[in-house]
């Protein structure tokens, strides 16, 4: 009897290895509907207990669907034509291509199969059946696109209301794919720029700057003011500098100047920030406005040198103008002082030459006496057989040393 059941279990297990799964076709082909009724999508992942690998071949089966239907229903020459004409950035092009596929809907699982190292699923879908649909869903969004179309080109109403109905506008487009519809995205892209360059021409501002003289490297006298006849759009004003660093603050509508820079002519440049004024939507909307937004605010605000007066010994005082005139204006009265501390003197060297000698340190000092930077203590001499040779000398020293150290360093202690 023992035996009799070890036999029939081995015959058993014999019967059992001997059978082997069968590969489904599709895996190596994907199946072709003659009458173009159907279209597959095939998508496979490897098994990994540690990720959701079925949802990974989904995706892929989807995505390869995309695939099938945007070949079946575009145009492959239009979609791949130089697209510079429409206006693309490279920005916006590039994630365009990498986030948009086509809206599949109605499609439906053929089969799945998995040989133990691979999971694969098959798709289908009906292309007629789906373009009708897609028909319908397009013309729903289309008109709804045309309705925030309006909102955006309305004068009456508030700019920033105008961009956010553009905005939305465009986002509907980029969810339908209209901007790589080869058939209608040319008469798409051109409605939304139209709409864009109604709202920018609305955009009305005032820039005052007072009739003053400002001077490098005092910020705290510069004045400028910057009005938005729609005061909400100021909050969304993005300023840059050509030099020194300069900001805008919405609240009291004016330009303030924390650095000059050591340009005497500074160009300040504005625009839109719509990262700031669009943060709800896709980043892709963001980027197609700031490509095609025409709409900046240019303007120059021109600083002369700083005035300062220069105080030293009398013998010292011309060599000192001239050297710190190469950067500042030297008046008899100004808001800073520079003075050297210290004197020029004499020495007779046993070999019957001439030494001259400069020494002492700069103060940067205001009118009210307070010590803004001082130097360390520096020397200077020259050395010749003539006492005047030996002078001048030590007097271009001096003056090479205020040009490449003493001026830089009072220049950043004003904020340049």
């Amino acid at each position: 009897m023992k035996k009799l059941i070890f036999a029939s279990f081995m015959l058993l297990l014999f019967s059992c290895g001997g059978q082997k799964q069968i590969t489904p076709e599709w895996i190596h082909s994907k199946p072709i509907d003659e009458s173009r009724t159907y279209i597959y999508g095939l998508g496979m992942s490897y098994v990994n207990p540690n990720v959701a690998y079925q949802q990974v071949a989904r995706t892929n089966a989807l995505s390869d669907l995309a695939g099938e239907v945007e070949s079946q229903i575009f145009d492959e020459t239009k979609l791949l034509q130089k697209e510079d004409s429409g206006g693309f950035s490279s920005a916006f092009r590039s994630e365009t291509r990498t986030k948009s596929h086509i809206k599949l809907e109605e499609y439906e699982v053929v089969e799945t199969y998995s040989d133990g190292l691979r999971y694969y699923v098959l798709y289908k879908l009906n292309l007629p059946f789906f373009l009708v649909r897609k028909a319908e869903n397009d013309a729903i969004a289309m008109s709804w696109i045309q309705e925030k179309l309006l909102i955006a080109n309305e004068s009456s109403v508030n700019l920033t209301e105008r961009f956010h109905a553009l905005a939305d506008a465009i986002d509907k487009a980029v969810q339908r794919d209209f901007l790589l519809d080869s058939q209608i995205k040319v008469e798409t892209q051109t409605s939304f720029i139209n709409a864009l360059r109604n709202i920018e021409n609305d955009i009305q501002i005032s820039f005052l700057v007072p009739d003053e003289t400002f001077f490098l490297g005092l910020p705290q006298l510069f004045s400028a003011t910057l009005n938005f006849k729609d005061k909400e759009l100021g909050g969304w004003f993005d300023l840059n500098s050509s030099s020194g660093k300069f900001s805008y603050s919405s609240n009291t509508s004016s330009i303030l100047c924390h650095k000059t820079g050591n340009n005497n002519s500074v160009s300040l440049e504005g625009s839109i920030d719509f990262n700031k004024l669009l943060p709800q939507n896709d980043r892709l909307v963001r980027l197609w406005l700031k490509e095609f937004s025409r709409w900046k605010m240019s303007h120059n605000v021109y600083f002369q040198n700083t005035i300062v007066s220069i105080h030293g010994p009398a013998d010292l005082r011309k060599v000192l103008s001239e050297a710190i005139s190469t950067k500042f204006m030297v008046r008899p009265q100004a808001p800073l002082e520079i003075s050297f501390r210290g004197e020029g003197f004499d020495f007779k060297l046993s070999n019957s030459r001439n030494k001259h000698v400069i020494s002492g340190s700069f103060v940067l000092s205001n009118q009210q006496g307070d010590i803004l930077w001082s130097s360390n203590e520096i020397e200077k001499f020259g050395i010749s057989t003539d006492r005047e040779a030996a002078r001048r000398t030590a007097y271009s020293e001096f003056a090479k040393d205020i040009k490449f150290f003493i001026l830089p360093q009072i220049s950043r202690n004003l904020g340049y």
